[in-house]
């Protein structure tokens, strides 16, 4: 019983915390819930969050599309099933197999999505090989990229050469160093 009364008085003080920082309230009012060992008390717990996790979720500002540098950032991650979000949230029947539909167009005043992009052009900043051969490129932009393990061809690296990372089949990518005709498979790591 002190305990329920403890966890209700902290969850009442999480919960009346002025409204300066509403996201961290109500996180860690829902941190004080999963922290109840009582299943009917944790319940009862979330049931009084819920509201207010509802009314923080319609506070929160809407996200522009990503820009053309965003996209850029994220080339070559895979985020197909990130959150069980794959394909494109098929979540109701009129949504299944559209993942290869035209983007409908932008609502009135709204501006367009930007177009994806195919390749991307960096400079090397350092370079390692695996114990197997294989190259670790890191480019001036932070992302990392390997030389995936079924590739045999053998790369030659210096600082500050310029690599152009495409697109290729089946979700692949391939790796040209400068304007070598040479390409090489690689995976993103970072």
């Amino acid at each position: 019983m002190k305990l329920s009364i403890a966890a209700a008085t902290v969850f009442l003080g999480l919960v009346s915390v002025a409204q300066a920082d509403e996201y961290g309230d109500v996180l860690r009012a829902m941190d004080a819930c999963a922290g109840m060992t009582d299943g009917a008390q944790r319940l009862a717990c979330y049931d009084k969050v819920s509201p207010q996790v509802k009314a923080t979720l319609a506070r929160m500002p809407r996200t522009a599309p990503p820009t053309a540098d965003e996209q850029k950032s994220w080339f070559g991650f895979d985020f197909a099933d990130l959150f069980g979000s794959t394909p494109n949230q098929q979540t109701t029947p009129d949504k299944f197999g559209g993942e290869n539909l035209p983007a409908p167009p932008p609502k009135p005043g709204e501006a367009p999505p930007p177009e994806p992009i195919d390749s991307i052009t960096a400079k090397v900043t350092d370079y390692a090989f695996t114990p197997f051969g294989k190259f670790i490129v890191f480019l001036d932009s932070g992302q990392v990229w390997r030389q995936v393990e079924g590739d045999t061809d053998k790369a030659s690296f210096t600082k500050d050469a310029t690599v152009t990372i495409s697109r290729g089949f089946i979700g692949s990518y391939t790796l040209q160093i400068g304007d070598s005709a040479k390409t090489f498979k690689v995976k993103r790591v970072k």
